[in-house]
């Protein structure tokens, strides 16, 4: 075999691994504290979950959906930016005339986040209006949010919320990513790491909502660096430490929407999305994923046209056009 043909093969190979492993920001080269020691990948999943402190609230907390019927399930998520041990969060809920109609305490967990669900039902949840839910850590901190409710007969009907885990296999690890649906069920996510994206099929019954826990290490949304003119495309300058959160862009059934609520903090990102009653499909579209095969991927492509080389030096097939 001619070569010539050998080293057009060989860039084909160079080229087919670059544009599989180089992963988002590639483009702005900034040092590597590890020098060459660490690949992009490895600074990719160990930086991307740096988030300062000081850009989270104190005590945060939101509900899955602005409006709610008589039987809804409520999803409250949030965030202790300081969790102390065995200090819990107070949960009060007001009615629309601010009488008191529901108290929780729960711990958050290690990292500060916690989940609360409560039903809208029975006899104290019969007046129509805004209500108020008070969040209180400690003495001094607390915070609110509120939420329309549209009223009810004080009967006990209650609307089932699903709350599972469901394990996603991408990049050789395994991620558990707890959630809660209404109206629906989950049939299966999937990462597209091209489209630097979440797939979420549902089969839905009702109009409702879906809160997932999405893990940073998983997929995020970051504010890309200024360009930079001596950007180049080698694979170890990827570096997200600093960057500052972005919105992730969600689409129900193809139509973007605004409405999904989300908390944050360290390591993870909780969104809670609404959705209607026939929708089938949930992307949603960071900046930074896990790709689905990684490295893996690079090193079949690389296998199989090494074979290919093999089998065209024993058979005399030619990759390169005989002049």
């Amino acid at each position: 075999m001619k070569r010539s043909s050998i080293f057009y093969l060989l860039l084909i190979i160079t080229a087919s691994i670059a544009i599989i492993t180089v992963p988002a920001y590639a483009q702005t080269p900034v040092t590597n504290p590890k020098g060459n020691t660490t690949t992009a990948y490895d600074i990719l999943h160990g930086d991307n979950q740096t988030i300062s402190l000081s850009t989270l609230s104190p005590l945060s907390i939101k509900t899955d959906l602005p409006t709610y019927n008589q039987g809804d399930t409520i999803v409250m998520t949030g965030h202790v930016r300081e969790p102390e041990n065995a200090t819990a969060v107070t949960l009060r809920v007001f009615n629309s005339l601010k009488n008191l109609i529901s108290v929780a305490q729960l711990l958050p967990s290690s990292d500060g986040s916690f989940t609360k669900t409560i039903l809208a039902t029975g006899p104290l949840w019969k007046e129509a209006g805004n209500y108020t839910i008070i969040a209180q850590y400690g003495p001094y901190t607390n915070t609110n949010a509120t939420f329309h409710y549209n009223g009810g007969d004080g009967s006990s009907t209650v609307t089932k919320a699903i709350n599972s885990t469901y394990s996603l296999q991408a990049a050789g690890q395994t991620y558990n990513i707890p959630y809660i649906i209404k109206g629906g069920i989950v049939s299966s996510m999937s990462i597209l790491p091209q489209q630097y994206t979440l797939e979420i099929t549902l089969n839905t019954n009702s109009d409702g909502s879906i809160t997932l826990t999405l893990p940073r290490s998983m997929i995020d949304a970051k504010i890309p660096p200024p360009p930079n003119p001596d950007a180049n495309l080698t694979g170890a300058t990827v570096n997200t430490a600093g960057l500052e959160d972005d919105n992730f862009i969600v689409t129900v059934n193809g139509k973007h929407i605004t409405q999904f609520s989300e908390t944050k903090n360290q390591n993870v990102r909780i969104l809670s999305i609404p959705f209607s009653n026939g929708d089938t499909k949930i992307d949603i579209v960071g900046t930074i994923i896990v790709p689905e095969f990684g490295p893996i991927a690079a090193l079949v492509l690389a296998i199989a046209i090494i074979s290919i080389i093999a089998v065209s030096a024993k058979t005399g097939l030619r990759f390169m056009p005989k002049y």
